[in-house]
């Protein structure tokens, strides 16, 4: 939760949350929750430089510290005649890696296990002035060593890397707060691209030239010349541009991304329009599921999902509909999009996803799922969710009357805002939040409570809620809006500030230009 709402009561419980998104295990949220949930080893040196020897030393013990659970090597082996890793262990390799025993060749499954590599020198990103080519240069040093986070140790300062184009400069003088602040949550909640697997995929599912998409279809081409302007939706770092020490190393990438063409940076997306749904007192909800469950439980499942909100004036209980987002597909030009190609659409259905790609694409188009794909769901369902409290206690408000008419838009970028106006009414959320990725639960389930409690103390207090933006610390920002091209004009009429924070650039957690 962000820092205004941290010793307040949440709206909704986990175990409300976890039925809304489907998470069906537990989910550490805090620092020191997500530093007890990791398993930690260090690969054995190949070549590596005093520096980098010293810091993996240093590390070690700050690991410890923090309560992570740090084990030999030997220990972390499933089957030690084959060399092969335990599933769910975090594997740090300090130095220069051989080819033929990088840590990847020890993991049976790169998605349930992380890999953070330890680099000699400075980081390749500081000195690149344009914000592809800083993304690009992480990315390199991730495909050569297939790790999904790198660390530059250099003399004045040590710098985490991401898959989703993080770039932390953190500093020895604070050295332990760094390592559980910003190390231990980015290895703890990694970037894990999503699988079609995951979903209940159905393909050719939608048929966009349905009369009913053409105003958000419009929406997306419209804004597309406008977002390209504003320079923010980074395109695509794409897997041919790389350079793998063999074909079995990128066969290996390219497995763990879902063979997606390569990974692309910031999302578009249209939430399609859905009616306030049902609220009901206490008293109410006493009739219809009895007094125990209503007075005692956060969840309700009838023939509909209800939810139990947690309010200043007293609980009520929420019916959670079903919601549906067109969004750009994964590695798309987001500022150039075709529509009949570059569009997905994506529901969720009492914590199902959804996956429908359009009818009639071209055999070898990539329709992959947004690695943002349970971020974009959550602010979905959670628009919905503010819309029936709205209706319930301000029912003139503009918010609600637009998702039900004409649904809403959510845009997503690489970057903060610092001195941007805000449009009047909006919110903001999230700062105070762990340094979670993408994809992963955690993000998710931050957007949906921060959007929840942020709407409560804005009407609590008499305010209007006309939309919030949410920040996503050392990653981006999401913003909601009654349209795509309406979010476009808006970033362009503060692209100053918007193009000075660019490119998730920090030190020590702390946002830098």
């Amino acid at each position: 939760m962000d820092k205004a709402g941290q010793n307040r009561t949440a709206v909704l419980s986990e175990a409300a949350v976890h039925a809304i998104l489907g998470i069906t295990t537990a989910v550490p949220i805090v620092p020191d929750a997500l530093a007890r949930s990791l398993t930690i080893t260090f690969f054995p040196v190949h070549e590596a430089s005093d520096r980098v020897r010293a810091f993996s030393e240093r590390l070690e013990a700050s690991l410890h510290a923090c309560s992570t659970t740090v084990i030999p090597y030997a220990d972390a082996l499933s089957d030690p005649a084959a060399g092969k890793l335990r599933e769910g262990i975090v594997v740090i390799a300090p130095g220069d890696l051989a080819t033929g025993n990088l840590p990847v060749d020890h993991v049976t499954n790169l998605r349930r296990a992380t890999v953070v590599g330890i680099v000699d020198g400075p980081c390749p990103a500081t000195s690149e002035k344009d914000s592809q080519d800083k993304l690009n240069s992480i990315v390199k040093m991730l495909a050569w060593n297939i790790v999904q986070v790198v660390v530059y140790v250099d003399d004045a300062v040590w710098t985490v890397c991401t898959m989703n184009g993080a770039l932390i400069r953190c500093s020895y003088e604070t050295f332990d707060r760094d390592v559980f602040h910003v190390l231990v949550p980015k290895i703890a909640a990694p970037v894990v691209p999503p699988h079609a697997s995951d979903f209940d995929v159905r393909e050719g599912g939608v048929d966009l030239r349905e009369p009913q998409y053409r105003p958000y279809i419009q929406d997306f081409t419209e804004s597309g010349k406008l977002w390209s302007d504003t320079g923010l939706i980074l395109f695509h770092t794409s897997l041919e541009s790389l350079e793998f020490r063999n074909r079995y190393y990128k066969r290996l990438a390219a497995a763990y991304l879902d063979h997606r063409s390569g990974m692309s940076y910031g999302f578009l997306s249209r939430q399609l329009p859905v009616a306030p749904a049902p609220v009901m007192t206490m008293a109410e909800a006493t009739a219809r599921f009895g007094a125990g469950r209503a007075a005692g439980e956060d969840i309700a499942i009838d023939d509909q999902l209800w939810v139990r909100a947690h309010l200043p004036a007293g609980d009520v209980w929420m019916q959670v509909p079903d919601v549906w987002v067109l969004m750009t597909r994964s590695g798309c030009d987001k500022s150039n999009i075709d529509p009949h190609r570059d569009l997905v659409k994506l529901g969720l259905s009492r914590g199902r996803i959804i996956f429908a790609t359009p009818r009639g694409v071209a055999p070898g188009i990539d329709s992959k799922p947004s690695y943002d794909t349970q971020t974009i769901l959550s602010h979905a369902v959670a628009n919905a969710l503010v819309a029936a409290l709205q209706q319930m206690m301000m029912p003139s408000s503009r918010f609600a009357s637009t998702l039900t008419s004409s649904g809403m838009a959510l845009a997503h970028w690489h970057g903060y805002l610092h001195q941007a106006k805000l449009p009047d009414a909006y919110v903001v959320h999230g700062e105070e939040n762990p340094p979670v990725s993408c994809s992963t639960f955690q993000a998710a389930i931050f957007a949906l409570r921060g959007k929840l409690d942020a709407f409560v103390r804005a009407a609590t207090t008499g305010r209007e809620f006309a939309g919030d933006l949410h920040t996503e610390p050392h990653h981006g920002v999401n913003i909601t809006g009654p349209t795509l091209l309406w979010l476009a004009g808006w970033a362009l009429d503060n692209l100053d500030a918007l193009q000075e924070s660019n490119g998730a650039e920090e030190v020590s957690g702390r946002e830098v230009m």
